[in-house]
């Protein structure tokens, strides 16, 4: 079997199978194409982002070639007829970016980019132009309130444009994480342009290893959000210029985060900041809709 690292040099060689239900299939010539399908269910935080109900498929090698991913989908697509699924359902697949020679596979099956797993290797701490009256400093919980406005308009704004959704609580839920995120002390940071929040960024240093990344000390940037009215006055740039300051200080390999395809307003901005996709998350929603 080929490594995914024999795709990308940021990829692991291998990754981990973890305890899912086992699928092999045989193929016409004669290789065996193995993938381990999960199912999950999203509630509370999770729910934000994701189906309440995910079929999840990760292959276990690089190499399984337009046939092996067809083989794999039909076996999915074999378990879901067994276990009908709601609406609020999705079937997935991890592939990495940079290989589109099954996309032509994962597009007849139904299933589209929703979400990207994208990388920064050594970000830049080189300074921004500021702008006048744009200050940036750590967040704390009395700033909880207008942190949470301006996140939950980054959901409702995402949530049109790929896999997250606005649910009863959103709100409540992101104070939460905000409060929990600024008590451990987590890198936070908050725009103000005369004294009124008009950015959040809220990051992980350091954050959990992430199993499809190779080796390495990574940040995770989880939310970039800027007030509708402040877009494209580089408040957003002056944000993580900070944030890439303090993850080199720190001494981070570099930085991940994961935004929609979809979104005009992310792609154009994180591939400025020198972030690239690493791996794709296909999906088909509701996950009956497999073909």
């Amino acid at each position: 079997m080929t490594g995914f690292a024999a795709l990308d040099p940021l990829l692991p060689d291998r990754v981990r199978a973890g305890g899912g239900e086992r699928l092999r299939r045989r193929l016409a010539d004669g290789r065996e194409v193995e993938g381990v399908l999960y199912r999950l269910r999203n509630d509370g935080w999770a729910s934000l982002w994701q189906a309440r109900e995910v079929w999840d498929l990760t292959p276990l090698s690089g190499d399984v070639g337009e046939a092996g991913m067809g083989a794999l989908l039909a076996a999915v697509r074999e378990r879901l007829r067994a276990r009908p699924c709601g609406p609020d359902s999705a079937c997935t697949v991890t592939w990495p970016s940079r290989d589109v020679s099954v996309a032509p596979t994962l597009i007849g099956h139904g299933l589209v980019p929703g979400i990207v797993l994208a990388v920064c290797e050594e970000p830049t701490a080189a300074d921004v132009p500021g702008e006048a009256g744009v200050t940036v400093r750590r967040a704390t919980e009395a700033d909880t309130g207008e942190a949470v406005a301006l996140w939950l308009a980054e959901l409702r704004y995402s949530a049109l444009v790929g896999p997250a959704t606005v649910r009863p609580g959103a709100a409540d839920r992101l104070a939460a994480e905000f409060r929990r995120a600024v008590r451990a002390g987590e890198p936070v940071w908050l725009a103000e342009a005369d004294g009124v929040p008009v950015g959040v960024a809220v990051c992980a240093w350091p954050a959990p290893i992430p199993h499809r990344i190779a080796d390495g000390l990574w940040a995770r940037v989880g939310t970039v959000s800027v007030a509708p009215a402040a877009r494209g006055t580089g408040i957003g740039r002056t944000l993580m210029a900070t944030a890439h300051r303090e993850l080199v200080r720190d001494r981070a390999r570099g930085a991940y985060l994961f935004y929609s395809p979809h979104n005009a307003l992310s792609t154009v901005f994180w591939h400025r900041q020198g972030y690239r996709p690493l791996w794709t998350v296909w999906e088909v929603r509701p996950a009956t809709a497999l073909r």
